[in-house]
């Protein structure tokens, strides 16, 4: 009896229990599902509590508003779109053709206003070559004129100066000589006229010259002002349009995943979603629980990662329970606490061990539901020994002391 109280005192091994609460956690977490736009609603699909599978419709926004909107943008933005290809071939000069273009009609009206504007210039280009062609044929004559006017006022200068060798010889009348001075003069005089002419003739083909260089400057210029204010105003539709075109998109809230409805905040029809609040939230289905617990202040320093323990879920029949085993794999470093700063515990998340679980499911079948935020009971296996390491070891140490006295 005795060598077997020592046997069992000595191998049998003895270990401290650590109880804990906690409660089941879901490791796919809750979704709180937002509206990035906002608006009325238009139909409601679901209600609290109901099970949703990843993809269905849980409610549905009035877009009919944005959609008659986009429609408006978008036909504007096409005319638009069309009138700045047009602008760009015009610039390159191949102004397309709008009775064979396939275009809307506000821009094959703008198209038709660029082609009369081209076709205006053109003709006034032509005017204008004219014009300079016949002042460069008036001017060609006048240097004509003016070549024999220079040659018909060389030859009365040298036959005055004949006229003037006689009349100083008396051979001829002082008269005479007055009559062709004055002859010289009236042809230097036409000279005279003719030359201002024929610069006001060469001035009249330069600025008709530089005339329609400044209207093909000034037909540019329109295009590139027009085609400037196109180019600010598409990518602001095309913005809007987009943006229009994402709220329509999103018109129909869906389930991101299956899982349960748990909350629903807009359970109404013609109620308004705010941009960015929160529609619904949705519990994922889950088939992985792990456990969260709070570890007391006193117990604190026993726990540590790895450390293995039993779960008991306390709303189940215990009689049918099976061992169910769970490992620490979190604990916090920092307490948590209440208002006034008196430390309630220190959290900690623990995982089932998946073979008993699925052994406490098969064990009650129909009567197990394991739901988040279920609450359950640990105890952790802290500090083992023996018997003999309790009570006999400590009278050893004592012993080995004294005799060392």
């Amino acid at each position: 009896m005795v060598l077997g109280f020592v046997a069992w005192a000595v191998f049998a091994p003895l270990s401290t229990s650590i109880p804990a609460m906690g409660h089941l956690n879901a490791q796919k977490p809750s979704y709180d599902i937002q509206h990035p736009f906002g608006g009325k609603i238009s139909h409601v699909y679901v209600a609290p509590h109901m099970q949703v599978q990843k993809g269905q419709v849980l409610l549905r926004l009035d877009v009919e508003d944005v959609r008659a909107e986009h429609q408006q943008i978008q036909a504007a933005l096409t005319p638009m779109q069309e009138e700045r290809t047009a602008l760009q071939s015009a610039l390159l000069g191949t102004l397309p053709d709008g009775n064979q273009s396939k275009i809307g009609p506000q821009a094959r009206l703008a198209l038709d206003r660029m082609k009369n504007m081209q076709d205006a210039l053109i003709l006034r280009e032509e005017m204008n070559r004219q014009l300079e062609i016949t002042l460069h044929d008036r001017a060609a004559n006048l240097q004509t004129s003016m070549s024999f006017l220079e040659a018909r006022r060389q030859s009365m200068q040298a036959r005055l100066a004949r006229y003037t060798t006689l009349a100083d010889q008396g051979a001829l009348r002082v008269a005479e000589t007055d009559a062709l001075k004055e002859n010289i003069l009236e042809v230097e005089a036409s000279l005279s006229r003719e030359q201002a002419e024929l610069a006001a003739l060469e001035s009249q083909a330069t600025q008709a010259k530089l005339q329609t260089e400044q209207e093909k400057l000034q037909f540019r210029q329109k295009i590139l002002d027009r085609l400037a204010q196109l180019e600010e105003a598409i990518p602001k539709l095309r913005l809007q349009a987009l943006r229009l075109s994402a709220e329509i998109e999103h018109a129909d809230i869906r389930a991101p995943d299956d899982g349960v409805v748990t909350s629903l905040k807009y359970d109404t029809a013609a109620m308004v979603v705010g941009r960015g609040d929160t529609v619904l939230t949705l519990a994922r289905a889950t088939a992985a629980l792990d456990v969260a617990f709070v570890a007391t202040p006193q117990t604190i320093d026993q726990l540590h990662v790895g450390m293995q323990g039993v779960l008991t879920v306390t709303s189940l029949p215990q009689r049918q329970h099976p061992k169910v085993r769970v490992t620490i794999s979190a604990l916090s470093p920092e307490a948590r606490r209440d208002r006034d700063g008196r430390i309630l515990g220190y959290d900690g998340i623990a995982i089932m061990n998946p073979n008993d679980r699925h052994a406490l499911q098969e064990e009650l079948g129909d009567n197990l539901s394991l739901s988040t935020d279920m609450p359950v009971h640990l105890v952790f296996t802290g500090r083992q020994m023996t018997f003999g390491d309790y009570l006999i070891e400590p009278f050893w140490a004592f012993l080995r002391q004294a005799m060392q006295d």
